[in-house]
């Protein structure tokens, strides 16, 4: 892609804005850099680059002008000066699909509505372990752009890639591709569940037959559109046997990379807990040996891999309760799993900021929760979807939720963040919001 000369519009100036505008700078655009706040991070240093700045607001004298329009991942492609740009013929795209257009290295992509940075970190470590070099990132940590801004010596890229960024990808082509899960999410700025899960499959449109596409057969919604593959489909999932593909026998993971023989690798050893976790372990080793890992490097990982922070994370134990830190649970799929996995009586903190999520669905999980405490902007109409579901309060906020599930919670029990919401009533993310929940549970030990 030849930006020389020119016109980018980089609308959103957060990490991934920011290092997408610095790319295009270095490729020789004229760019133009703007964001609804006045003095976002991002811009800083972009001026002295080159790039013009248009900050508190955005106008329609640069969309109409821009030939190229790169928006953040938290940019809707649906805002009427964007859509009224791509009629023009501007062309439109997210930051990962501009990075992509500028990577040299075959590419593993993740998606999933949950388990995709536990996946994604997964198969880095495990392709790390296997010698080669490696990149992770994308929708996960340091974005495309910065990788590809400078010299790239990789073997693979491991992309973590969220619905938001395949909504605006056009050429996007992993030769590993793996769709984990697909449940509602996001529905504040989706139409439908349908528009959702067709924004999930998009990772897989330019595949090609040599390529691999490793999904999960468990989750109907993947399972349904495993014939959109347009590359060879390796099905996995508790049962099996799949051949291809992968399936859970006790403790082990047997994997059929399209071959003659299974291959057995044991979980027995992994820190990960609960079945949709054997599932991401299976997920992750099989896009592994896609690339090549050998088995011995993939087994190292599954047994010594920790986990992720504020994913099901244990914190403390006190007074004879555990605590748990799922704070990443921003929607009732991941609620739905963390529940799964911990399968013993939980007091249940729920809330934050509504993404439309239907938390009546958590009914069949709601069997092992004595008591749900919902927080929060959210808080109230969570408790009228699950009051005549499991015994359910309102309390104000998260501090006044672990107060509260202290002096509930009994010897053996659980104290479980799993919000089911996005932070954004009162965190600037879900890590602050899982940060400050480890920090209460521990204000709250017994003082001797």
């Amino acid at each position: 892609m030849d930006l020389k000369g020119q016109k980018v519009l980089v609308v959103g100036l957060g990490k991934s804005g920011a290092a997408a505008a610095r790319l295009c700078l270095l490729r020789g655009a004229l760019v133009t850099a703007t964001d609804t706040a006045p003095a976002p991070a991002g811009a800083a240093g972009l001026a002295e680059m080159g790039a013009r700045l248009s900050l508190g607001g955005h106008s329609q004298e640069d969309f109409a002008s821009a030939g190229v329009i790169v928006l953040s991942p938290g940019v809707d492609h649906r805002l009427p000066e964007i859509q009224q740009a791509q009629a023009r013929g501007a062309l439109v795209m997210g930051e990962l699909e501009l990075g992509y257009r500028f990577l040299q290295a075959p590419a593993v992509m993740i998606t999933g509505t949950n388990g995709k940075t536990t996946v994604t970190t997964l198969v880095g470590l495990m392709l790390e372990a296997a010698g080669l070099k490696v990149f992770s990132g994308g929708n996960l940590g340091t974005p495309l752009c910065e990788l590809v801004a400078g010299p790239q010596d990789l073997d693979w890229a491991v992309l973590e890639v969220s619905s938001f960024q395949t909504d605006t990808a056009h050429e996007l082509r992993p030769r590993v591709a793996v769709i984990l899960n697909i449940t509602p999410d996001h529905l504040d700025r989706y139409g439908s569940f349908d528009d959702y899960a067709r924004s999930k499959y998009r990772l897989l449109a330019k595949q090609a037959e040599n390529d691999v596409a490793i999904l999960c057969a468990d989750d109907p919604q993947v399972a349904s559109r495993l014939h959109l593959a347009p590359a060879r489909v390796w099905p996995y999932g508790a049962a099996g046997p799949r051949r291809p593909g992968g399936w859970l026998a006790g403790d082990g993971l047997m994997l059929n990379l399209d071959g003659p023989d299974d291959l057995g690798l044991g979980a027995a050893k992994s820190k990960l807990v609960g079945g949709f976790n054997r599932l991401n372990l299976l997920a992750a080793s099989l896009a592994s040996c896609a690339c090549g890992a050998p088995p011995t490097a993939v087994q190292a990982v599954i047994d010594g891999f920790g986990g992720l922070g504020h994913r099901v994370q244990w914190v403390a134990s006190i007074a004879g309760v555990d605590y748990y830190d799922d704070s990443k649970g921003t929607n009732v799929g991941a609620v739905q799993a963390a529940l799964t996995a911990l399968m013993r009586p939980t007091v249940l903190l729920l809330g934050g900021r509504d993404k439309e999520g239907r938390f009546a669905d958590l009914k069949p999980q709601l069997a092992t929760v004595t008591t749900a405490l919902c927080f929060g902007e959210a808080g109230p109409s969570i408790h009228g979807q699950i009051k005549g579901l499991v015994n359910s309060e309102v309390v104000g906020d998260l501090p006044a939720a672990v107060r509260r599930a202290k002096a509930l919670a009994a010897p053996g029990q659980a104290v479980l963040l799993s919000p089911g919401c996005a932070s954004f009533d009162a965190y600037t993310g879900y890590a602050q919001r899982g940060g400050h929940f480890q920090a209460l549970v521990r204000e709250e030990a017994p003082r001797g």
